[in-house]
């Protein structure tokens, strides 16, 4: 019997296959040259695994939802060039970002061309599904877009409460997750209960999915991670750890944060300093906290489904998520 991690591997073999179809072997270069590179740098293809592994938890077939998987993975990649180009990144995926390669305005038409791209795949499911899925997508692209924009509008903000935090990484993270699960869902021919309890399920996951991502870009080396050490702290965010040591560091922490954040070039060495900070304020032990929290709460949402032996993939994508170093 196949193990979860060849499901997974077959799973990212046959996405990545599927995504290479997808970019047109045409001219002009300039356009699809930097987003097949982009596309064939690799990436852990998690949210069309999470699609697909959702439209099997309803009983559904794979092979009627990997139109969609495609696009939700190109609408991610689309995501990350342009978060490259905002946040100055040179790595991605261990890899020079498209700008960093080429140029911005390379880099922005590669990222418009990704989310075309995106609803072309959209555009190949059975007509039944076409208006509901699309709907969700389309929506989903402009809550990406309303998360990002209250990650940039957060940057030069002192005073970001965790509420705040959650409701910015619910769109600019957790909306692209749940619509994996939901997508999924629907065109596995899910119950209304069935769609609504994954919905659930996504939103949970992806709350843990950024809250664990704030820490590995701190906590992990560069070499693991494969982008730049350090850089929520370079560009100001207001990750799960920035905000807690805002609101529960001592005053002369808090100070001390505060100077860095405003220094004009801020080095690798002042980054460890902040990293000393949150370890001393026991910030990094909070954030683990409230990641397994989160998992545990998404599994408890798995006992709900109607059939909760059909959702042990998704128990094991949770799993996996949990463990991940990167």
């Amino acid at each position: 019997m196949e193990n979860f991690a060849d499901t997974v591997d077959n799973l990212r073999q046959r996405i990545d296959a599927e995504l290479i179809e997808a970019v047109p072997q045409i001219q002009p270069e300039s356009l699809y040259e930097p987003i097949r590179y982009f596309v064939g740098i690799g990436g852990k293809r998690l949210r069309p695994i999470l699609l697909l592994l959702s439209a099997q938890t309803v009983n559904g077939n794979i092979k009627s939802a990997i139109s969609a998987a495609v696009a939700i993975e190109l609408l991610h990649n689309f995501t990350l060039v342009h978060d490259d180009i905002m946040d100055r990144d040179d790595l991605r995926r261990g890899h020079d970002t498209v700008h960093k390669k080429w140029d911005e305005p390379v880099a922005i038409l590669a990222g418009d061309g990704l989310i075309g791209l995106a609803y072309r795949q959209l555009m190949k499911l059975p007509s039944q599904y076409l208006i509901p899925v699309c709907r969700l997508f389309t929506e989903g692209v402009v809550e990406v877009c309303e998360g990002q924009a209250f990650d940039k509008e957060f940057e030069t903000c002192s005073n970001v409460t965790l509420d705040e935090y959650f409701r910015m990484i619910g769109k600019k993270t957790g909306r692209l997750i749940t619509m994996s699960t939901e997508i999924g869902a629907i065109l596995g021919g899910g119950t209304e209960e069935e769609i609504n309890l994954l919905s659930r399920y996504g939103s949970t996951i992806g709350t843990a999915f950024q809250i664990q991502d704030d820490l590995l870009d701190i906590a992990a080396s560069e070499e693991v991670i494969g982008k730049t050490f350090g850089s929520d702290v370079k560009a100001g965010k207001k990750t799960f750890m920035m905000v807690k040591a805002l609101q529960l560091a001592s005053d002369d922490q808090r100070s001390k944060i505060a100077e860095i954040l405003s220094s004009a070039k801020i080095s690798p060495e002042m980054i460890l300093e902040i990293k000393h900070i949150f370890q001393e304020a026991q910030i990094f032990d909070q954030a683990k906290h409230e990641i397994h929290e989160l998992f545990e709460k998404a599994n408890n949402i798995l006992d709900e489904f109607p059939h909760p032996e059909r959702a042990q993939g998704l128990r094991d994508f949770s799993e996996m998520l949990l463990n991940r170093k990167y």
